[in-house]
């Protein structure tokens, strides 16, 4: 369950989402003071997640030591309470939840899974629960109403926006901590630019060309024009380009390291990307807003999640964390291995060398 437990980790670490669970914890305790509410187990998910995130609140206080407990125990719980020390738990609770969803359900058959695609199902699953939530929360309602964008075209004398009239879509709060926005522009001679827009939860990065050593390098390759087919016969001239329209407040990159190789099957890349605990999104990839382009976005990095093994069909998961007070009084690097967590450096976060068989798989940035 590495897959799992890595992502987990990571999440209960983005402080927007803490925030999101927080609020969330006092909504859903006034529903149940007497609102609205939904059909019984209609939101497992998110339940199962709120008391996921509430586990980490406690200050690490052992419970108190029982009347009957062996002098032995007595003292092991006082040396716990002393040194701060909290036993490891598995949130049982939160796979039972998982295996009701069908997104999810596949997943836990005790094979070997895909950490990438777990968050992706998760979140899915999540912001299903949190919309069916927000229905039964009424005038507190956690998501809002916004217009869907199918297509703009650019013609010769501007940017028209072609929109669905009267159509409107919930948007959860999960999805304004996490969702990003692409704009695509496809151009051919003698026809009018087509640009449409769609929306990522975590940006896929190629990394598999060789001018790609560095976060920075994968990033520049997203707005390389590319060739395009138009209709049977195909227009050769025609191109596409892709920028960046939106960014969200957590900016979640995936490293593309599993590939399709015709001779071999799937396929790890396990060549070294260089990434740095700030990161500068360009203006080059950004599309432009009102005819001005736009100013470069800063992200600092808070987790790491890494992927062992050489083999795309085995291996295991580890995380590095940015713990907001990791040694007691300031902020510090920890290195999560399932149960086992201990302070790592950040030149061993951030260094050059690889030290074992781990790659950097995802990263999570907070703007």
């Amino acid at each position: 369950m590495s897959f799992v437990n890595a992502v987990l980790q990571l999440l209960v670490h983005s402080p927007p989402l803490w925030n999101l669970f927080r609020e969330l914890g006092n909504l859903t305790g006034q529903r149940g003071a007497g609102g609205a509410e939904t059909a019984g187990g209609a939101t497992p998910l998110v339940d199962a997640t709120a008391r996921f995130f509430e586990e980490f609140i406690i200050k690490g206080e052992p419970p108190p030591t029982q009347q009957t407990a062996s002098g032995k125990q007595r003292e092991d719980e006082e040396a716990k309470k002393e040194d701060k020390v909290v036993d490891p738990f598995e949130p049982t609770y939160m796979y039972d939840a998982m295996k009701e969803k069908r997104q999810l359900n596949n997943l836990l058959d005790g094979q070997q899974q895909d950490a990438e695609e777990f968050f992706r199902l998760y979140l899915d699953a999540l912001d299903e629960e949190l919309l069916t939530l927000s229905a039964s929360i009424g005038g507190r309602k956690l998501a809002t109403a916004a217009p869907e964008v199918e297509e703009r075209e650019v013609s010769q004398s501007g940017l028209t926006d072609v929109r669905k009239q009267g159509f409107m879509v919930l948007e959860s709060p999960l999805m304004r901590i996490f969702r990003g926005k692409f704009r695509s522009t496809v151009r051919a001679p003698k026809q009018p630019d087509t640009v449409s827009v769609e929306d990522w939860q975590l940006l896929q990065l190629d990394i598999e060309h060789d001018s790609v050593h560095s976060i920075e390098d994968a990033l520049a390759r997203i707005s390389h024009l590319r060739p395009v087919r138009l209709g049977p016969s195909g227009l050769s001239e025609a191109s596409q380009q892709v920028l960046i329209d939106a960014l969200p407040p957590v900016l979640v990159l995936h490293l593309k390291r599993f590939l399709y190789d015709v001779s071999d099957g799937i396929v790890k890349i396990s060549k070294p990307v260089q990434f740095a605990p700030e990161l500068e999104i360009p203006p080059e990839i950004m599309a432009p807003v009102a005819g001005k382009s736009a100013e470069p976005v800063h992200y600092m990095l808070y987790g790491v999640l890494y992927h062992h093994g050489e083999s795309p069909g085995t291996g295991h998961y580890t995380v590095d964390v940015l713990h907001p007070n990791g040694d007691g009084s300031e902020k510090a690097w920890l290195h999560i291995d399932d149960e086992a967590v201990g302070a790592v450096r950040p030149e061993d976060v951030f260094g050059n060398e690889r030290v074992d068989d781990r790659c950097a798989y995802m990263l999570f940035y907070r703007r």
